[in-house]
């Protein structure tokens, strides 16, 4: 670039790039005031002055421009219709974070707690569990490839904790959330006090909400 970006006085003032391409390169004010002088780069001394000046130049203030063009072809290609989005594919097993909203564009969007596929579903859907056993379903969009090689897969059930929010099947209340079981099919809230018979005591192992129960 500080070779073909230079007017030449070997070349009557011409860049070698506007001879090459018949228009003027796109750069930004720094580096095109910087060029604007003719230079004789048949002096060896100014060839070796003039390329490591203006390849610190392009070093420093390039990647900028770089990045604000390639921006701009996104930008161009989606408008235009050529865009096509491309899909992260999950097999069973791996593991991954999920996408999580932030506050602004210096925050991490991939949240901390890691999960693991437990079942790749149709239309991009994965059938997802963390280590407390809770399982549920998100889309491939919502997350982001773990690459950590020390990911510990081991299920530990006490860690379970009802998400805030959750609502009772049967009441529709989301209150008493430590006397509500989590169904480890559906991942459904139930009232123990609202079951039939209610259960008193926190049932060891895996829990089965009867509406599962019922559809075998």
């Amino acid at each position: 670039m500080g070779y073909r970006f230079s007017r030449q006085a070997s070349l009557a003032s011409f860049l070698p790039y506007f001879l090459l391409y018949v228009r003027d390169p796109d750069l930004p004010t720094s580096i095109r005031r910087e060029s604007s002088e003719m230079v004789n780069l048949d002096d060896p001394n100014m060839w070796v002055r003039v390329c490591s000046q203006r390849a610190e130049l392009f070093r420093s203030v390039m990647p900028a421009a770089f990045a604000q063009h390639r921006d701009t072809l996104q930008y161009a290609t989606i408008w235009g219709g050529d865009y096509r989005p491309s899909i992260r594919r999950f097999h069973v097993g791996d593991y991954f974070h999920l996408q999580q909203n932030a506050l602004t564009t210096l925050d991490v969007t991939a949240g901390r707690t890691i999960l693991r596929v437990r079942e790749v579903l149709p239309y991009g859907v994965n059938l997802l569990e963390g280590r407390d056993g809770v399982v549920w379903k998100d889309h491939v969009r919502n997350c982001a490839p773990c690459h950590l090689p020390n990911v510990d897969g081991t299920m530990n059930p006490i860690l379970a904790i009802v998400c805030a929010g959750l609502r009772c099947m049967l009441c529709g209340s989301a209150g008493q959330a430590a006397r509500m079981l989590v169904c480890d099919r559906c991942s459904r809230g139930w009232h123990m006090s609202c079951l039939t018979p209610p259960i008193d005591v926190i049932p060891a192992g895996r829990w089965v909400c009867p509406r599962c129960t019922s559809e075998g």
